[in-house]
């Protein structure tokens, strides 16, 4: 499952902006618009239920929704209150609006404009702060732990996916990037009830295994990794002007390099630009001509899911604005320390880092943000495997056959994944499957999955927010409507993508037939147009 602010398209200073709930904000990179509010932001929660366990005299069908991301929080919000009685797990008590999250970054717009809080007493929805651990099928429970009081939950883990303890939290120390989990940090297990269940936790960022990456490197999923990053800039700036600095260390700490040419990466180097040239360097004219932006992919050409005219265009304007592109370009690792110092190579803020690629060797940088892909959290990788005891009351269908289902043989079970990439196969309504080694497969009636941590064997949308969105708005009405058996299966839209890439430019795809994606129509508006657009 997640582009230039109102602020930016108006031309107008952030103070002059509000919250969310009176504005119309568009999504620049999949053209998703939130609908403004007249009434005043709510922070607080009336629950007519508190005890979110507790089922007694409740005859609403209750719909456990686990992550309060794109897909969690639209489709808690769409669901009838008449019928369900819609409940959130997730270990933050907030949606973000990610588009807008690179310019909270760059500090053209403030943190609190880009979320929500999940607790809203207009809303007929419960809410626990936890993340779930394992999802029994059978008894159709949820093993949560409390998340309340831990740590970094806003930030992407510090840790490796093997080694990490848990999926929230930095979890490092000024000298160990990998500390063992505090013990007041363990939150409360308990478990949840569901008649329905839908999974969209997300995805966490992939790392391809690359050494030192997941240890020392920024990645940029929520606000509080935005918040590192802004503040690791200023860091880097004051750092730089202090007098014991090095010319040559200068010119690492203000180097600052971004991994991951994909709309994120393009968008974050972009506003970054426009932030230290434009910004910084009005408060820091000793510096001038010294900070270095770098964009580094693997692959060719920079925002790789545009048509290839736009692409090179994007290059080139970038590359015009100051932004090192570096295209094929493969990273080997990351560590602490300047180029070719001696080991141990022991974590320093205080001074640079060293990016090691194929084609360049050792480079000094004072930041470098991971943006390259998803990965599956441990809930979906390492919990949601085997199949103990077959959820029989759970079954839709095995293999196309209806009615009273029950297992043959005794091949065991397991969720049906996509190989390779460990995502959860739904099939064309947005339910989770099952199979097993005799090559069966049994659809789940009351167990849904969408977002970046399920893929439709149907074809496979996106992984945007739009998509993400889509679903979740989908399956609401679906379930709303108890026609989810009747209806045709999901069908992606695709309404348009966005990209920002600097200078009050931007780049626009838009589908030429919105009935026929296949046809697409670009076009490529500058200045304030693409902005406003965006």
């Amino acid at each position: 499952m997640p582009p230039r602010p109102l602020t930016r398209a108006l031309n107008l200073r952030p103070s002059r902006i509000g919250p969310p709930d009176y504005f119309t904000f568009t999504y620049s990179r999949d053209l998703i618009s939130v609908k403004s509010k007249s009434a005043q932001r709510c922070l607080a929660t009336y629950t007519e239920n508190p005890t979110a366990t507790d089922k007694a005299g409740n005859k609403k069908e209750r719909v456990v929704i686990l992550g309060s991301g794109w897909g969690g929080y639209t489709v808690s919000r769409r669901l009838s209150p008449q019928s369900f009685s819609p409940l959130i797990v997730s270990p933050r008590s907030y949606f973000v609006f990610t588009p807008l999250l690179t310019d909270t970054a760059s500090g053209s717009l403030d943190f609190s404009n880009i979320v929500e809080p999940v607790r809203d007493r207009r809303a007929k929805v419960d809410f626990i702060q936890a993340a779930a651990r394992a999802i029994d099928l059978k008894k159709k429970t949820v093993l949560c732990e409390a998340t309340v009081v831990r740590s970094g939950v806003t930030e992407t883990p510090r840790t490796s996916e093997d080694e990490r303890q848990v999926d929230e939290g930095p979890e490092t120390t000024s000298k160990q990037p990998m500390q063992a989990l505090r013990q007041w940090e363990q939150g409360e297990i308990f478990e949840v009830p569901y008649d329905k269940l839908v999974i969209s936790v997300g995805a966490v960022s992939r790392t391809f295994g690359t050494p030192g990456v997941r240890k020392n490197a920024m990645f940029f999923r929520d606000i509080g990794d935005a918040k590192r990053v802004k503040r690791r800039v200023r860091e880097c700036f004051e750092l730089a002007v202090l007098p014991t600095a090095t010319p040559e260390m200068r010119k690492w700490l203000l180097h600052f390099a971004i991994v991951g040419a994909g709309p994120t990466g393009t968008e974050l180097a972009a506003s970054l630009r426009d932030f230290i040239y434009v910004d910084l360097m009005a408060l820091y004219p000793a510096l001038e001509g010294i900070p270095k932006i770098s964009l580094y992919d693997v692959a060719p050409q920079v925002l790789s899911m545009f048509d290839e005219s736009l692409s090179r265009y994007a290059m080139k304007t970038m590359r015009g604005e100051g932004i090192d592109i570096k295209t094929s370009h493969h990273v080997k690792s990351l560590r602490w320390g300047p180029p070719g110092a001696p080991g141990p190579h022991e974590m320093d803020p205080k001074r640079c880092l060293t990016l090691t690629t194929e084609e360049e060797g050792e480079v000094g940088v004072g930041m470098c943000v991971w943006v390259t892909g998803n990965a599956m959290t441990k809930l979906i990788s390492q919990s949601l495997l085997a199949v103990n005891d077959f959820p029989t009351d759970s079954v839709y269908t095995i293999d196309g056959d209806s009615g009273p289902v029950a297992p043959t043989g005794k091949s065991a079970w397991e969720v049906k994944k996509v190989p390779k990439i460990g995502a959860l196969l739904v099939d064309g309504h947005l339910r989770v499957q099952l199979h097993n080694d005799a090559g069966q497969t049994a659809v789940l009636k009351d167990v849904f999955a969408l977002g970046d941590n399920a893929i439709l064997e149907t074809g496979a949308p996106p992984a945007t927010a739009q998509a993400a969105f889509q679903e979740a708005k989908w399956l609401a009405d679906r379930l709303n409507k108890q026609d989810l058996e009747h209806t045709p299966p999901f069908s992606f839209r695709n309404m348009g993508t966005l990209a920002y890439i600097g200078s009050e430019k931007a780049l626009m795809q838009l589908p030429h037939d919105m009935h026929d994606p296949s046809k697409r129509s670009k076009y490529l508006p500058g200045g304030s147009l693409a902005v406003w657009l965006g």
